[in-house]
């Protein structure tokens, strides 16, 4: 399939490009957004963490959840990514996928990447591309990839 996929990804951005084989004009197929990501963590939480109670042995107090509000919401956030790729993959909606995405979330978007969606990951990129217009896109990743592909054919 002559079809590639472009996602340009941050905590708080994705956009996913469709580019065909032999063509320089990506098309911009989705735009997704996690407010949250942009919020300050103290208006994510909607509550206090508690108090004390009890006595002796039976003291209780302060039950916290592991991780802050914000880093969950970008779980759920790539989590969303992942789950949308990989149902467009299985209706062979593309044949291969670049990511292109801040150093941190490209960590994020990988953890737990479907096998079948590994497979059809060709390149990655750690850069937040999630401003520039499609066509600078996907000039940058090109060239990143071509450069990638020329460093690892070299003896």
């Amino acid at each position: 399939m002559g079809i590639t996929w472009i996602l340009s990804a941050n905590a708080s951005r994705a956009r996913l490009f469709e580019v065909e084989r032999h063509e320089d004009a990506p098309r911009e197929i989705a735009d997704f957004a996690n407010a949250a990501a942009r919020a300050h963590e103290r208006d994510l939480r909607s509550d206090g963490t508690g108090r004390l109670y009890g006595k002796g042995e039976h003291v209780q107090g302060h039950s916290t959840v592991e991780g802050s509000v914000s880093e969950r919401e970008t779980e759920h956030f790539a989590e969303t990514l992942r789950n949308y790729l990989a149902h467009a993959h299985a209706e062979h909606r593309f044949g291969q996928l670049w990511i292109v995405a801040a150093p941190a979330f490209l960590g994020t978007l990988r953890q737990n990447l479907p096998k079948e969606l590994q497979s059809a990951v060709e390149f990655t990129l750690d850069k937040d591309y999630t401003t520039e217009q499609p066509r600078e896109i996907f000039a940058h990743t090109l060239a990143a990839r071509e450069a990638h592909l020329r460093k690892t054919a070299q003896p």
